[in-house]
């Protein structure tokens, strides 16, 4: 007698979901063959495929997807092919499931006309109702099976397998490095005539004794201090390119003036989101100085002129609140742009952060589950706030002569090999992200 539930779907696309169906299924006691469980590496694959479907199969779950609907998909339409012949003796043989958001007049010819058990958005219901409806059918289950722990081990061994998988697909990836126009120049004061009203005004500075280096131009400077200064003007890009070398300004030797300049670059992006209403925090065991800032509750905004309005923080666990954060730094290396990174804070109630221990805990929970798709959307929203919806965040420490242009958009990198997109586990978790 027949006994055995066919599982048909595109590899690798679907794996994660016919792995997970399959061992539902075996738990219930059915026998179930799927290719990544049943397939050995020495058989005759399409022999075997056709011989299980024509002799062994009582019901054939296909998998509806954009992936295993695509025509090109040789493997699976002639599953379901071999299946359409049996399906002429055995009229309910063929059972469509739909995992994704593909139009059901889009389904092939062959599964067109058939009632399909829609599994997009929850799994679960969708598996009551596959159950519900082999019970219907009668579907026979194994007398005897190698127990819950077997089927268990082997799920953990495919997705360890599934998880790793890469593609030969053509896609563009977002990076975290944004092209940068550096104000043109640097001054140089003497630090007695600058220095506290520099500090007053929460400029970036570097001080070096009797030298003060900053971005603020003489222009500024001198109508702040209300009488003119002496100063000395630097091409910045030469200086970055360490082609200024050690020189006495105002009686001071300043020996390593591009470290100081990327500094005061460093601190120019953080007063940047500072001036934005980003909070600022600081951990405690965080070896370098540099801070996250991030963004008040409820801050929302678009990802471009035409998307909806995305979160740039929300509730978690029902009494705490995530909050999108970013850090920026200068970069000389692969090539000179600003390094932005993202970061989750999370605050308590009232607004006040939440300690080191609990944020780490926190930061496991709600992003274990974010993969690439949340995080580049993140992004966009926070960088097309602070741009003001424009294509650069201006950033200046006195006037736009000698002012920064951050670009909005990431520098983008284009690869030959794509990866199966680890979101989809989220499914398999309910759908919650915390």
């Amino acid at each position: 007698m027949k006994n055995t539930v066919f599982i048909s779907h595109a590899t690798p696309a679907d794996n994660t979901f016919a792995v997970w169906l399959a061992t539902k299924l075996e738990l219930c006691g059915y026998n179930v063959w799927v290719d990544i469980n049943n397939l050995s590496p020495s058989v005759d694959f399409w022999n075997t495929i056709e011989q299980t479907i024509r002799n062994e199969t009582v019901k054939f779950v296909f998998v509806a997807s954009a992936a295993s609907i695509d025509p090109s998909r040789d493997g699976v339409q002639k599953e379901l092919a071999v299946a359409d012949k049996v399906r002429r003796q055995s009229p309910n043989f063929i059972i469509p499931v739909r995992v994704d958001d593909i139009n059901f007049n889009d389904f092939p010819v062959e599964i067109l006309r058939l009632n399909a058990i829609d599994f997009y958005n929850n799994w679960a219901k969708g598996l009551d109702a596959l159950l519900k409806y082999f019970n219907d059918e009668n579907v026979p289950k194994l007398d005897t099976n190698p127990g819950s722990q077997y089927y268990l081990d082997r799920w953990y061994t495919s997705q360890a397998l599934i998880r790793s998988q890469t593609t030969d697909n053509t896609d563009e990836y977002c990076s975290n490095l944004f092209s940068v126009e550096l104000p043109p120049s640097v001054y140089i004061y003497r630090s007695e005539d600058v220095a506290v009203l520099l500090r007053e005004r929460h400029i970036p500075m570097k001080v070096n004794k009797k030298a003060t280096i900053t971005f603020a131009c003489n222009k500024c400077i001198s109508e702040w201090v209300g009488k003119e200064v002496d100063f000395i003007p630097l091409d910045t890009k030469n200086v970055l390119q360490d082609c200024v070398s050690p020189h006495t300004y105002f009686g001071e030797t300043v020996s390593n003036l591009s470290r100081d300049v990327t500094s005061i670059i460093n601190w120019t992006i953080g007063e940047m989101f500072y001036q934005h209403k980003m909070r600022r925090y600081r951990p405690t065991s965080e070896k370098r100085s540099r801070s996250v800032y991030f963004f008040p509750y409820g801050t929302k905004s678009k990802r471009s002129t035409n998307s909806r309005l995305k979160a740039l923080s929300g509730i978690y666990k029902t009494t705490k609140r995530w909050h999108f954060g970013l850090s920026g730094y200068f970069t000389k290396y692969p090539t000179s742009g600003i390094i932005i990174k993202w970061h989750l804070i999370f605050t308590d109630g009232t607004g006040q952060t939440l300690s080191e221990a609990a944020q780490i805990a926190a930061r496991r929970s709600k992003g274990r589950l974010m993969y690439n798709r949340q995080w580049k959307e993140l992004q966009q929203a926070s960088m097309f706030y602070l741009s003001s919806g424009t294509q650069n965040i201006f950033c200046t420490t006195c006037c736009e002569e000698n002012a920064m242009y951050i670009s909005s958009q990431p520098e983008r990198f284009v690869s030959d090999k794509n990866y199966i997109d680890p979101s989809i586990y989220k499914q398999m978790n309910g759908g919650n992200d915390e």
